[in-house]
């Protein structure tokens, strides 16, 4: 009798402890999820704190102004994330995502003023992304740091993908 007493408190004690190991590992995983909203929260607000900057070629700088690449490059950078200066290198940075997927936060990539020349030309940090409505912040050559949306067909006709920096 003593020794069924022992192995059912031994039992008690492993599913408590078992369970508050998944409680643990379940809290952590939401700390986690909500610490990267924040963040993707924190870079697109810093990016917009960003509009009315004028663009200038190859700027990096809100004295200055901005190109597109400049832009998201110092917005990230401000952040410590070390992505690319150029918007062509945007290609194999972060994880690739489908425009579907994308979250703010999220780069978009674009051909550049010519839309049959299918390679990155221009960039842009996804502001929101509504049931497929998406909205980005980024430096246009003719009106500087703004947000633009997606069903503009000049973005729409451009649009390469997405690419995921924030994870």
């Amino acid at each position: 009798m003593g020794r069924n007493r022992l192995n059912y408190i031994i039992l008690i004690v492993i599913v408590l402890t078992f369970g508050f190991s998944c409680k643990n590992a379940e809290s952590k995983q939401i700390q986690y999820d909500d610490k990267t909203e924040i963040q993707r929260d924190r870079v697109v607000n810093y990016a917009k704190q960003q509009i009315g900057v004028k663009y200038t070629y190859a700027g990096n700088s809100p004295k200055t102004g901005f190109d597109c690449s400049g832009f998201t490059k110092y917005v990230f950078s401000e952040f410590g994330y070390d992505v690319p200066r150029r918007s062509i290198d945007y290609e194999s940075a972060g994880e690739k995502v489908s425009l579907n997927d994308c979250k703010k936060g999220d780069v978009l990539l674009f051909t550049g003023s010519d839309k049959r020349k299918r390679t990155t030309g221009h960039v842009g940090i996804v502001v929101s992304n509504t049931n497929g409505n998406i909205s980005f912040v980024h430096a246009s050559t003719s009106r500087g740091v703004v947000i633009s949306d997606m069903k503009v067909s000049y973005y729409s006709e451009r649009i390469l993908g997405a690419r995921r920096i924030i994870k």
